[in-house]
């Protein structure tokens, strides 16, 4: 029987408007090196993880090949998050991969993700077929009204998490999921762990915990943020 291998797809599609930049986040410095070389760095030079697809903005595809170097496999993005990711696990398909390895899924926008995360989610996956990297909100969050935007009601904020990356899959539960949402339009998710959930009966589900500091860069703020918690680390 073939070992198996553990792969990672690290999803740095988007252009990120929201920081306000001239250029897409994921090639912003952020304490003398890029978003973007961070994000592949925490998996390429992981010890758990044998290979690594990047899925860029076909755009930006020549000055991301520059942030991360020669020897990594980069594909171009589609116009949704989930089409870069059914473009990086085409892409370790035929690099590959079977269907009972193992897949890390991590957006390039965070950076911070520490190596304990990224080692028990690859431990999970001994265990599960899918893996979710969790924290537990500190904010109340509330139902609003579509129409009005108003607030009607507040959630039990002891049932609520927030999703992290990255997350753990077998490979063969990944193509699975994204090939029914694919046969079914009406299906809308913003994460391959709740789209496998959703779409892939009987699968053994885990969880990870997850990190404050392993935060998404969305907007200038969080640039800030990041930077001063480098600046904090040893």
């Amino acid at each position: 029987m073939a070992e198996r291998r553990t792969w990672a797809i690290v999803l740095a599609g988007g252009l990120g408007l929201r920081v306000g930049a001239d250029r897409p986040k994921q090639l912003l410095d952020l304490a003398g090196r890029s978003v973007l070389q961070r994000s592949v760095a925490a998996l390429r030079d992981h010890p758990a993880v044998d290979d690594v697809v990047l899925v860029a903005p076909a755009a930006w595809r020549a000055a991301v090949e520059e942030h991360v170097g020669p020897g990594l496999r980069v594909v171009d993005g589609g116009r949704e998050r989930h089409d870069s990711t059914r473009a990086g696990l085409a892409a370790l398909l035929g690099a590959g991969a079977s269907a009972g390895d193992r897949v890390l899924v991590h957006d390039a926008a965070r950076p911070l993700v520490s190596a304990r995360i990224v080692a028990d989610v690859v431990r999970a996956l001994d265990e599960h077929d899918v893996v979710a990297v969790l924290v537990p909100t500190p904010d109340t969050i509330v139902q609003v009204d579509p129409t009005t935007g108003l607030p009607t009601a507040p959630l039990p904020r002891a049932t609520l998490r927030r999703h992290q990356t990255p997350q753990g899959f077998t490979v063969g539960v990944l193509e699975e999921a994204h090939r029914r949402a694919c046969a079914d339009p009406a299906v809308q998710v913003t994460d391959d762990c709740t789209l496998a959930i959703a779409l892939v009966p009987d699968v053994r589900v885990g969880v990870v915990e997850g990190d404050p500091e392993n935060l998404k860069i969305t907007d200038a703020t969080d640039l800030v943020v990041a930077r001063a918690l480098l600046a904090a680390r040893p």
